[in-house]
């Protein structure tokens, strides 16, 4: 079972729970508390910046609104997202969200970009698809919130030109495998990554031709540096830690990969899992900033940022129930380690303005004002621009 899989199913049962912390049909008041905790140079960079969170979902799976959960009534009801809402998660000070979805082939994948066409068309006036270049570059301006079609496995192409149908309804960032084997590649859990297959040379290929990112983040290493090799574009690893920092976790990449991503101009997002940051506790943000640092010490400040592979609620958001039994049964190929609060995301980073929280340690750590523009978003955003900008409209002919 995968991680997502099984943390969903551990928390089948919490909504009804949760649900009281928002109350029934009423606004978003968890955050209640204002920005006066954090100093007025990280409010203005996060401010100023295209904040990018390049795994992070602004949908909320933990809670109810009226019987109903919130993402499920987002996408089944017209008219169901609010001003309220919009103003919650544009409080986060992230304009940018790439969701990375998970799921299994070609007819689920066409019903969620669907779905979430729908919802992003019928609230223009709150969401803007992030398709192209420009649209980069436009979205601080329009005070809109931004959304990157992105899933985290590759299995819905079956053939080469489907690389161009889903291209087409909007997707633009593709992990090549999750943690398993498929028909492109290996993922980080295969006991022996045999790398890119033919069928996968020829997708990274066409994700390259299109203008679709190519995210490695769960591939086994020979993959990952296969496909680093491959790809003409910036090459992106939207959520994995450094290896170096978590020796012998299989979901970290090493610095090989993380110096050949960066000569290929990529960017590594450093997540807020407690297990993928430290192998053992406590854990931090120190030890988040930690990663960050390694990156930057290797490669440079232009190749990292944030890719927290949650939520804006995280799910430290659940009952506490809800995250021991989560974690007491957790695959032992994930490594998960537990503190006395059971939590599964970095205290201070477990909650929706992170970011604010990370520009504070950015700050304490002496980064220049122009270095953390850089890890907040102006990262991604340069690579994105490139792979979006590289697209031919030719249409593939085998």
């Amino acid at each position: 079972m995968q991680r997502r899989e099984f943390l969903c199913k551990a928390a089948i049962g919490s909504v009804g729970v949760t649900s009281g912390l928002f109350g029934r049909g009423k606004p978003y008041n968890i955050l209640a508390d204002t920005l006066k905790s954090y100093s007025n140079r990280a409010v203005r960079l996060v401010n100023e910046t295209t904040t990018i969170d390049m795994l992070g979902l602004f949908s909320d799976d933990l809670h109810e609104r009226n019987g109903i959960n919130i993402t499920k009534l987002w996408l089944n009801k017209a008219g169901s997202f609010t001003r309220e809402d919009f103003k919650m998660i544009r409080s986060s000070g992230i304009k940018i969200f790439a969701f990375g979805d998970l799921f299994e082939g070609y007819d689920a994948m066409v019903e969620d970009l669907a779905r979430w066409n729908g919802f992003i068309a019928s609230n223009s006036q709150y969401f803007e698809r992030i398709d192209t270049a420009e649209k980069l570059d436009s979205i601080v301006e329009s005070g809109k919130i931004g959304r990157i079609l992105s899933y985290q496995n590759s299995t819905h192409f079956r053939t080469v030109e489907d690389v161009d149908f889903f291209y087409g309804l909007g997707q633009r960032v593709s992990q090549l495998t999750y943690n398993p084997k498929n028909r492109i590649g290996c993922g980080a859990f295969v006991e022996k990554d045999t790398g890119l297959t033919e069928f996968g040379i020829s997708i990274v290929n066409r994700m390259d031709h299109v203008g679709m990112g190519v995210d490695i983040s769960h591939c086994g290493d020979r993959t990952t540096l296969d496909a680093i090799s491959l790809c003409k574009n910036p090459i992106l690893i939207t959520h994995a830690a450094c290896r170096s920092l978590n020796s012998g976790y299989a979901r970290a990449k090493t610095d090989e990969a993380i110096k050949k991503m960066a000569k290929k101009g990529g960017v590594i997002g450093i997540p807020i899992l407690r297990f993928m940051i430290r192998d053992k506790e406590p854990v931090a943000i120190k030890h988040f900033l930690d990663h960050i640092d390694h990156v930057v010490k290797l490669v440079g400040v232009e190749h990292v940022g944030i890719g927290s592979d949650q939520n804006l609620y995280t799910e430290d958001a659940q009952p506490l129930e809800v995250r021991k039994r989560t974690l007491l049964n957790a695959p032992s190929k994930y490594k998960v380690h537990i503190n006395d609060k059971y939590q599964i995301s970095i205290e201070g980073l477990n909650h929706p303005k992170r970011f604010f929280n990370i520009a504070e340690g950015l700050i304490r750590n002496g980064y220049t004002d122009k270095h953390i523009k850089l890890i907040l978003g102006g990262n991604f955003k340069r690579a994105l621009k490139s792979i979006l900008n590289s697209g031919s409209s030719e249409v593939y002919r085998g």
